[in-house]
Formats: C-alpha cells, structure tokens, sequence
C-alpha cells in the first residue's frame, strides 16, 4: 500500500512494517490476512482432498466467494452493532456512571459499526477489481505452496511424472494426517 505523500521511501523506512493510518485500514489488513488463510485453506482442500488441478478462473472464483462470504458476516456483525447501540436502554434509576458507561458503550458499538462498514467497502472494491483479487490469490498460492513445501519437500516448477505427484501428494496427506492426530492429543484434558 503507497504512503500518502508520494514522497520516495528512504532504506530505513523500507524496513519498517507498514503501520496502518486509520482504523478502516488496519480492519482491511485484518481481513486480507483472514482471507489469506480461509483461501490457503480452500486450496489445500481443493488441491489434496479432491485432487483438482489448478485453475486460475476456478480459484479467481473461490477468492471472490471467500471476499463475498467476509463482507457478509462483517455486513451482519455491523447490523448487530447497529441494533444494539440504537436499542433505548433504561437509563432512570442508574448512578450517573452507569449511565455514562451505557451511553460510551454505545457510543463504541456505532464506531465499530462504522469501521466494519468502512472495511466491507474496500472489500467491494478488491472483489470488483481483478487485478487485486488476483494478487490476493497470488499471495494465498505462494503462501500455500510455502507451507505445503515445508510439510514435505515437492519440486516446484520441476516436471513430475504422475507417479512422483501422486507420492508427493500422498506425503503431504500423511504429514497433515500426523500434525492434525498430534494437535487432537494436545486438545486432550490433563489424564487421559
């Protein structure tokens, strides 16, 4: 994301994370990020459990019904805060700080809303822009091949016979196997 001057980045601040300016965009960096994950999710599916090949206009598809899922449950979760913060609440018979904590409350329930209103724009705009869709999904794929090379080592851009893919394949199904039987242990209460 540009800064807002056009003032050129120095080394030192190339280093430095990029710090959000406004609370709609460090809720857009939350919602990339949770994009990232839900689309990395639907392409080890895809990819391992129902061995499809890939396809950029299937996964151009799936990022966009994942965006489109996201701004729904953002859109519901806003309406929610909405009703609560609207909702006239008995304030007589309160002690002046009840009151005023009641009414900050709402206050905070309408700023959220607004927020999450804020973020569900800009996710409108990175579902209706293909180019940034595209390098959401380009992000997630490289993201996903990085994790599934660090499970088991698969050549990459590397020519594989069938053979090869389906025992790089059925590696990686084992190793996601043993890490999920391992983290179900780990769920286990103390004594069993």
């Amino acid at each position: 994301m540009p800064l807002p001057d056009s003032a050129p980045r120095s080394p030192r601040d190339a280093e430095r994370p990029h710090v959000p300016s406004s609370p709609v965009e460090e809720g857009v960096l939350v919602a990339r990020s949770a994009l990232r994950l839900a689309i990395k999710n639907r392409i080890i599916l895809l990819t391992l459990r129902d061995e499809t090949p890939w396809s950029d206009l299937t996964m151009i598809e799936l990022a966009r019904r994942e965006i489109e899922t996201l701004r729904e449950e953002l859109t519901q979760t806003a309406e929610r805060l909405e009703a609560a913060s609207a909702t006239p609440r008995r304030l007589f018979g309160l002690s002046r700080r009840a009151a005023a904590n009641r009414r900050q409350d709402a206050e905070h329930q309408r700023t959220r809303a607004r927020i999450l209103r804020g973020v569900v724009d800009r996710l409108r705009e990175i579902e209706d822009d293909p180019a940034q869709t595209h390098a959401l999904l380009a992000v997630a794929r490289e993201e996903t091949l990085a994790e599934l090379t660090q499970a088991r080592l698969i050549p990459r851009g590397a020519e594989q016979s069938e053979e090869e893919r389906r025992a790089s394949i059925d590696a990686v199904k084992e190793d996601l196997r043993e890490m999920l039987a391992l983290q179900q242990l780990r769920d286990l209460p103390e004594g069993y």
